[in-house]
């Protein structure tokens, strides 16, 4: 079933969502584009490891007896995991006082990107990022940040899809820049290396999410990603709808005239249902 929402980025999606989401959309953008890719070129699901922040729920955590450094290992938690070192007293004989304390663990985070290659020459020409919510805050921001700037000092295209709300601007064009093109709800651009220039395509809530170009090599035609047809697939097929409550208030904070948009939206939606 198609989100209520109709055309456009669905804000209920982030961020509860959107791992999930983001997860099928990188092997469905590569579904759309290997037909269209000359045989010289594949296109290849990639994984990395971002870090995300996670304050750990006070039920969780273990009672501590003071020591000089206490680094505390959450029970359940994965390996590749890491808290917080938390400076403590010294040790004592009685029972110490303790003033409350949280614990944030750095967690390392999977996470998927796109990538076509070069067959011929075996290397990786484009990157195609669809971001998400820890890629916008810190510390995953600054992890992606270095990925990034890695990207654009090299003989690489860089595509990034940001359909998110929240967190900071985090794409590679220049923050003044972007902020000339307002208002948008969310950005994707593109940077052609050959060139050593972005093109941009900023959206506003409610419109069709772009058909973009993606460069391969400059002697080779563009291929098209139709942003608007991959979420439409991914949303129907995890059937989003089914658990996203749409009588709650967006968890993303909108504008006034986003606002309005969402609730006409809805309404109308109801209202079909209502009618069928």
């Amino acid at each position: 079933m198609p989100s209520p929402l109709g055309v456009g980025i669905d804000p209920y999606l982030e961020p509860r969502f959107w791992r999930n989401f983001h997860e099928t959309f990188i092997p469905y953008a590569r579904g759309a584009l290997m037909p269209q890719l000359p045989d010289r070129y594949w296109a290849t699901v990639e994984e990395r490891v971002t870090v995300e922040a996670i304050i750990v729920p006070p039920e969780k955590v273990k009672k501590i007896y003071p020591d000089v450094f206490v680094v505390e290992q959450i029970a359940g938690l994965t390996s590749g995991t890491a808290t917080a070192i938390a400076t403590i007293p010294a040790a004592v004989t009685t029972e110490p006082e303790i003033d409350e304390f949280v614990i944030v663990q750095m967690m390392e985070v999977p996470e998927t990107v796109l990538h076509i290659v070069d067959l011929s020459g075996n290397r990786v020409v484009t990157v195609i990022e669809l971001l998400n919510p820890t890629n916008k805050v810190s510390p995953g921001r600054e992890v992606y940040r270095e990925k990034q700037q890695a990207i654009l000092q090299s003989e690489t295209n860089l595509v990034e899809i940001d359909l998110l709300k929240g967190g900071e601007h985090t794409v590679a064009l220049p923050f003044d820049v972007a902020q000339g093109l307002r208002p948008y709800y969310g950005l994707v651009t593109v940077w052609r290396y050959a060139r050593k220039h972005f093109e941009v395509y900023p959206f506003p809530l409610g419109k069709r999410l772009p058909r973009i170009a993606i460069p391969l090599l400059p002697e080779d035609k563009d291929v098209m990603l139709d942003i608007q047809a991959v979420f439409d697939r991914c949303y129907d097929d995890a059937a989003f709808v089914r658990v996203i409550d749409y009588t709650q208030p967006p968890p993303v904070p909108l504008t006034e005239e986003e606002r309005q948009w969402v609730a006409e939206r809805l309404t109308a939606a109801q209202e079909k249902s209502a009618g069928q």
